[in-house]
């Protein structure tokens, strides 16, 4: 019980009024709000540099570079998988020619198997990229230019994509910027409208930079004791070989995954349930029947006959190889809105290339061509035999 002496001594030990010293201070918010941000970044950049580490085929220009130059020498290169950024790796390879190839192949990955001896007698390169578009044409050959390496011959494909707007729904991939700069300096020099700088500068390529699932795909092959380097083999059974011309061979185990992959990536956001090339293939232009509309763009035909004309004028013959679809593909899908789209796309190609000097060989139609069904891997990757069909029409001019 408190006593009266008490009371008067406690209320002496206060006569100023303070309150009492606090023993523990509260953990501020912002304090907090700085330590989560620090913890944050510090992650963030630690999943950076593991992907820029783990995976330098797509961020590393030196590795690259090495990699060209082991092809300058004549040395073939193996890769964990055929998957790098295919138009840094071409920058390079330009950029340390020290002759200008009698032929040079440029085109998406239905011309990755496009091999020297398809042109016996001819010094060649194949600079073939993933998902290519009309950009991709304008940046290349303005690259070419710029290195003064425009060749005698040229080769340029068109395909159900390469003309349509920048739409990331139509398109599915951004590739393309990766060559944002040769476009637009291209375009420029053509005199052609480009596309403003927020819809080609590449920020989703390098946002890949955070991303897990690739270090763990990275480290997978890591674990599994393969090393990309220079190869004097053509090709390995378990690494895909990037051949000194540019072409690619592909390994026996990359080559059995693709069944499962037809069954896995889909049909336009639906899942693919065929058992065989064939069915997915007419599953695929059954989906793309359905649109009203294909957009191709005649703004981009129109820029793409003014960078035939200028090649022309530089003494560079073009050739615009078109490699067909698979049979069920193309039947599927013919006299459809999409597909009446892609052959005028078709027709007004092969108009503005005989207007400009240019020449075209091959049709998306296999029957034109004529490759059969056991010449595809998918609905659009014609083989070796295809490829060569279409190519053995191209006159190379001496």
């Amino acid at each position: 019980m408190e006593t009266a002496q008490d009371a008067s001594t406690f209320a002496a030990g206060n006569r100023s009024g303070a309150p009492a010293p606090a023993t523990a201070r509260g953990f501020s918010a912002k304090r907090f709000l700085r330590y989560l941000v620090i913890l944050v970044g510090a992650g963030l950049a630690a999943i950076a540099i593991a992907n820029y580490l783990l995976d330098p085929m797509h961020f590393r220009s030196s590795v690259l570079r090495e990699v060209a130059a082991a092809h300058q020498s004549g040395k073939n290169y193996a890769l964990y998988q055929a998957n790098l950024d295919y138009r840094a790796l071409r920058r390079e390879a330009v950029a340390l020619m020290t002759k200008t190839p009698q032929i040079i192949v440029f085109g998406g990955s239905r011309f990755e198997l496009a091999r020297a001896d398809m042109f016996p007698g001819k010094t060649f390169y194949n600079a073939f990229v993933h998902n290519d578009t009309y950009e991709d044409l304008l940046a290349f050959a303005g690259l070419l230019y710029e290195h003064q390496r425009l060749p005698k011959n040229l080769i340029f494909t068109a395909r159900f994509k390469t003309f349509l707007p920048i739409d990331p729904e139509l398109r599915e991939t951004e590739e393309f910027k990766n060559f944002w700069s040769e476009y637009r300096s291209m375009a420029d020099r053509l005199g052609v409208a480009k596309e403003p700088l927020r819809k080609i500068i590449p920020v989703g390529y390098w946002l890949n930079l955070f991303s897990i699932s690739n270090i763990r795909r990275q480290l997978s092959y890591h674990l599994k004791g393969r090393h990309e380097g220079p190869v004097d083999a053509d090709s390995m059974d378990d690494m895909d070989v990037l051949h000194a011309d540019g072409s690619m061979a592909f390994s026996k185990e990359h080559s059995a995954s693709w069944g499962d992959l037809l069954l896995s990536r889909g049909v336009k956001n639906m899942v693919s349930t065929a058992a065989t090339v064939a069915e997915d293939a007419e599953q695929r232009a059954a989906k793309m029947s359905e649109r009203s509309e294909w957009p191709i763009d005649p703004q981009r035909i129109e820029g793409f006959g003014k960078l035939l004309a200028f090649l022309a004028q530089q003494g560079t013959h073009v050739t615009i190889a078109i490699t067909p679809f698979h049979p069920a593909y193309h039947h599927r899908m013919a006299g459809s809105p999409y597909g009446k789209s892609l052959a005028a796309m078709e027709d007004n190609v092969r108009g503005v290339a005989v207007a400009n000097g240019a020449s075209v060989v091959g049709s998306l139609d296999p029957d034109k061509v004529g490759c059969k069904a056991p010449n595809f891997r998918d609905f659009i990757h014609p083989d070796a035999v295809c490829l060569k069909i279409v190519f053995d029409q191209i006159a190379i001019k001496d």
